[in-house]
């Protein structure tokens, strides 16, 4: 096979292309990053050579919480559009995957099954779930769903692996990608967060980049679907649990026990929205600064999810999750 993967020099991308190409079971590896295609230019693919492409591997995004509408909409939407269009072109093509986010399912809450999301609808916290309707608590969320659309509905074979956040390279705890779930535990090391939005037994699905890379390179063989790229219930952490397993670790410092710094206190969603609501008509300061970091995901924390993978299951033999435990505790130590 040749596989072409787009983000290549992401961190899901990068280390992507690398184990393919260590491997070395999956012929030609085309890496292209955004020196080679910059996905927010129209046009972009158009001069890729597509003779001999067997398997795409779409990874390039836009991963920030916090990203604007019209961000999220050149790079996750209409940079997938152009994905979409190459892999039409390609006529040996067997396998577009895209990899995509558990958070596509917006704010719904329960069974989360691997099956496409309804109707969508733009991010918004103020109303009732309409039903069928899909709401979001950020634009990621928003325009990684559209993205799985225009995937699913192209008439490809494709398949959607929906990742969890990752927080590790592997189960050693090294970190060499940060993202919101880092700078939230900075915020707590420094205490300057000393409340959080969340209920202390809502899930949050936690990865490695080891095992979504892993669960990639099972998936090109897979049968086209979808398939959630996480770990299984019994292997996924609570929000409480994931503080005091933090804490346990940061207490180890001599430097962090001098300071005293309490543990947060979880607050309920209206608690939150009052007290970031009225910091907000204060002069910014680093406590609103804070806040405002968590704020972009803060709404998914008060919504639990249990997210199904009996596909991936089925769909990759060598299945192993790390244990959550093990897994926090070894990242915060590091970190």
């Amino acid at each position: 096979m040749t596989v072409l993967v787009t983000g290549a020099k992401g961190y899901v991308g990068g280390l992507t292309v690398k184990a393919l190409r260590e491997h070395g079971g999956y012929g030609d590896v085309l890496a292209y990053g955004r020196a080679e295609a910059d996905l927010t230019v129209p046009g972009a693919l158009d001069a890729v050579p597509t003779a001999g492409i067997t398997h795409i591997v779409h990874a390039a995004a836009v991963t920030k919480f916090a990203v604007d509408r019209a961000t999220a909409q050149a790079v996750n939407i209409d940079g997938t559009a152009q994905v979409v269009e190459l892999a039409k072109r390609c006529p040996d093509l067997e396998r577009v995957v895209l990899l995509s986010t558990l958070y596509t399912a917006g704010l719904a809450t329960g069974d989360i099954a691997e099956e496409p999301a309804g109707a969508v609808e733009e991010p918004r916290t103020d109303a009732d779930d309409p039903p069928g309707v899909v709401r979001f608590a950020n634009y990621y969320e928003w325009s990684k769903h559209t993205a799985e659309r225009l995937v699913l509905d192209s008439g490809l074979p494709a398949t959607i692996a929906r990742v969890p956040t990752i927080i590790a390279d592997d189960d050693t705890g090294h970190v060499s990608q940060y993202n919101a779930v880092h700078n939230t535990l900075k915020l707590l090391y420094y205490g300057l967060l000393s409340l959080m939005p969340g209920l202390p037994d809502v899930p949050v699905s936690l990865g490695t980049g080891d095992f979504t890379v892993n669960a990639t390179m099972a998936l090109l063989a897979a049968e086209p679907g979808i398939y959630h790229v996480c770990p299984d219930l019994d292997q996924t952490p609570r929000l409480g649990r994931i503080v005091d397993l933090m804490f346990t670790a940061f207490e180890q410092d001599t430097s962090f026990l001098r300071r005293q710094i309490l543990r947060p206190l979880l607050v309920d969603e209206a608690a939150f929205a009052n007290l970031i609501n009225g910091l907000r008509t204060l002069p910014h300061g680093p406590v609103l600064d804070a806040l405002e970091s968590v704020s972009p995901f803060s709404a998914q924390l008060f919504r639990p999810k249990v997210f199904g993978n009996a596909r991936l299951h089925k769909a990759w033999p060598g299945y192993r999750a790390p244990d959550p435990d093990t897994l926090v505790s070894q990242t915060a130590e590091y970190l």
